[in-house]
């Protein structure tokens, strides 16, 4: 047993990380630049957390765990190194937590977290009492992290890390694989890889030290099939694969369909969730939950009583009668499947998007644009920094391309400020309306602002 340290704790992930460890036996402490309701609650479960950080929070411990917001020159990690002490980052520990249990392992480029959350809900469900791990809070573990009893281990693995790639798994899931996180420039940078080419090979690293591979088989995703090669493995789709759906139907707020598994139809399935994009992720759910040896009718029971993690299509509330929905989408496919989704409710779509780090959207923002139109209206905020600075667009110009973009094409765009779209919307949303915010920033708090009828930002 050992004596962990995190640095960064009252996040979402380092706190799940925390109970985690705590529940293998492990001693915890943490601390963070802010208490939170959160930390005072890791504190009740016997976690001592200290606001702020300092070399002195060091005494015993074993290994000091940074979060990925933590600098390499903050005091307390240089002292840290200067100790001789192991520095690990988020993605050590879950590998440490993996290697306890039989492990399930998500990663791509997207759909991780729904898929990650309908495979904590198949095991529930099949009543093995499973420890997950996720990247966003899911109701029906009632935060980001279960601490189970079962041997099944499920997390969602963070690609933009790379160190993803040495995590060793019983069964690993690739959802799909683009040029996100990867480098504008090939300039190293915190969450991004060099080059697509160096993404790569890091799933091709992750793929080959799984004991079985549950892969995306779609034509549009064919690059797996070459980086997966030389593992036992299944493939999954929406029309082919291993595991694929027939007789689908999408519905204004979910879906059903057939499951169909190596060539057999096992029976139906009805999602509370909409869009083709979470029928795949149910079926990588599916597929790996299959492989792991789970019956198919807890299956059908636990993608059925998944209804979304949080800021995936989250409902958050109404203004004026309009339905006001919150998504986390922050690249150009996400975005594109969401807006897709949205169009089949039938109501008129007014998207609010920030979009999300310079690096991305200097790349990105055409196929923002191209994604935008499926909207009704679309309107745009600055670009959610997350520490990052312009390159060379500044936040204006990325804005205004897309709007520009949207406007030739006969849309109706917007580029303005919160404070005035948020005014905007109050005077402007009606019945038939659904008024979508879209990003991985602040923009969440939009909604839920206009769902309390609130003028503070």
């Amino acid at each position: 047993m050992k004596h962990y340290h995190l640095m960064g704790i009252g996040g979402i992930s380092m706190s799940g990380l925390a109970r985690i460890l705590r529940k293998d036996g492990h001693t915890v402490s943490g601390c963070d630049s802010q208490l939170s309701d959160l930390t005072r609650a890791l504190e009740r479960e016997g976690i001592r957390v200290f606001q702020g950080h300092s070399p002195a929070h060091l005494e015993g411990v074993d290994v000091l765990v940074a979060s990925t917001a933590i600098k390499d020159n903050e005091p307390e990690l240089a002292a840290a190194r200067t100790l001789g002490l192991p520095v690990w980052r988020r993605i050590q520990v879950v590998a440490e937590i993996l290697r306890g249990g039989y492990s399930l392992g998500v990663t791509g480029s997207h759909g991780k977290t729904s898929t990650t959350s309908m495979l904590a809900s198949i095991f529930i469900a099949a009543q093995t009492d499973p420890t997950v791990l996720l990247g966003a809070e899911l109701g029906l573990i009632g935060g980001s992290a279960k601490v189970g009893q079962g041997p099944y281990r499920i997390a969602e693995v963070d690609e933009s890390d790379p160190l993803f790639r040495f995590l060793e798994l019983d069964v690993a899931v690739i959802t799909n694989l683009e040029a996100d996180h990867v480098s504008p420039d090939g300039q190293a940078r915190p969450n991004y890889h060099a080059s697509f080419g160096a993404l790569q090979e890091a799933v091709r690293s992750f793929a080959g030290r799984a004991r079985y591979v549950v892969y995306n088989g779609e034509p549009r995703w064919r690059l797996l099939d070459e980086l997966t090669q030389g593992r036992p493995r299944s493939s999954f789709g929406l029309l082919q694969g291993h595991c694929h759906a027939a007789r689908m139907a999408l519905e204004p707020f979910g879906s059903h369909f057939e499951l169909v598994w190596q060539g057999q139809t096992l029976g139906p399935v009805r999602l509370q969730v909409p869009g083709e994009h979470n029928i795949v992720n149910a079926l990588a759910a599916a597929a790996a939950a299959l492989v792991a040896g789970v019956p198919f009718e807890a299956i059908q029971q636990g993608l059925y009583q998944y209804t979304g993690a949080s800021r995936r299509f989250e409902k958050v509330g109404e203004l004026n009668g309009a339905l006001i929905v919150d998504d986390y989408a922050h690249n150009a496919t996400k975005l594109w499947a969401l807006l897709r989704a949205a169009k089949n409710t039938g109501l008129r779509v007014r998207a609010v998007f920030q979009p999300h780090r310079y690096g991305r959207s200097e790349q990105e923002w055409p196929q923002y644009a191209q994604a935008l139109e499926q909207a009704d209206e679309a309107l745009i905020l600055d670009v959610y920094a997350a520490g990052e600075t312009p390159l060379r667009l500044t936040s204006a110009q990325i804005a205004g391309r897309i709007v520009e973009h949207l406007r030739s094409s006969g849309r109706a765009a917007h580029y303005d400020s919160w404070d005035n779209i948020q005014s905007y919307l109050r005077q402007t949303a009606a019945p038939g309306d659904l008024i979508l915010t879209i990003g991985a920033g602040s923009v969440y708090r939009l909604g839920r602002l206009l769902a309390a009828h609130k003028e503070a930002v």
